[in-house]
């Protein structure tokens, strides 16, 4: 099973580089930040010439918002016309009990799953912070268009003495989304190596994600430092550089 090499890329208007420059660079796919208006020909018009497409829409969570399900159920449709599978998002319930939230979060499934799309919840606190409590979520969330986004350096940023292999295993069939992320594996460390000089082993990760049925993409989140939106051939070099990271250790077409 193959699955697409994807990069968070920004926005159709704020690419963190041109599309042309991230095609050159080996990637596959777009994880596209959505804003208003944003439409599934637009989406087309900019990525199509290069040979990339949408994977996955990017949105805000917040729970309060009352028309929060409209605004995903928007999403999820112009995801559907683009043959991307999922929304990413990240959220927080810090206001409200879990029952309140995860009654949110159905709402938003109810919303997505009208159109195959299903809600991805970023490895964040308080809702996803480690494997145990995304199990803990899903369990009170229990609907099938709603799932985890499993991001493989945040667990190191957020919790002691994890290892993610062990994180992914425990909550793999929950996971509708995958940010790869390198880590040095330190407490609130943002410092995000290029991968493979850091300690994740993505080819392990995969396996679970392979033996589990995972098809959607692997997005890259290339964040921190050592990603410089500001030197756009330093950062150009180093996603290219991620990229063949990933296809040496047997991740992607």
């Amino acid at each position: 099973m193959t699955n697409l090499i994807s990069y968070r890329g920004g926005s159709l208007d704020s690419p963190s580089l041109p599309w042309e420059r991230v095609a050159a660079a080996g990637v596959q796919g777009i994880e596209l930040n959505w804003s208003d208006g944003l439409n599934a020909a637009a989406a087309d018009a900019a990525l199509t010439p290069h040979g990339l497409r949408v994977t996955s829409l990017s949105l805000p969570c917040p729970l309060d918002d009352e028309d929060l399900p409209a605004r995903f159920g928007e999403a999820a449709a112009v995801a559907a016309d683009l043959g991307a599978g999922y929304l990413f998002t990240s959220t927080r319930g810090d206001d409200m009990s879990l029952d309140q939230a995860a009654g949110r979060l159905r709402q938003l499934g109810d919303a997505t799953g009208t159109h195959k799309v299903s809600v991805a919840l970023e490895t964040h606190p308080e809702l996803c912070t480690n494997a145990d409590r995304m199990q803990e979520t899903m369990a009170a969330i229990d609907h099938p268009w709603v799932g985890v986004n499993y991001d493989t350096a945040n667990v190191y940023y957020y919790n002691h003495g994890i290892d993610t292999v062990e994180q992914v295993t425990a909550c793999v069939d929950h996971v509708r989304g995958v940010h790869l992320k390198d880590g040095n594996g330190k407490f609130h460390d943002f410092d995000f190596p290029v991968f493979g000089e850091g300690i994740v082993p993505f080819d392990r990760v995969h396996e679970v994600l392979q033996q589990a049925g995972y098809a959607d993409a692997y997005c890259m989140e290339l964040e921190g430092p050592a990603f410089n939106r500001e030197d756009p051939n330093d950062l150009a070099d180093k996603v290219a550089r991620c990229v063949a990271h990933l296809r040496s250790v047997g991740i992607g077409g």
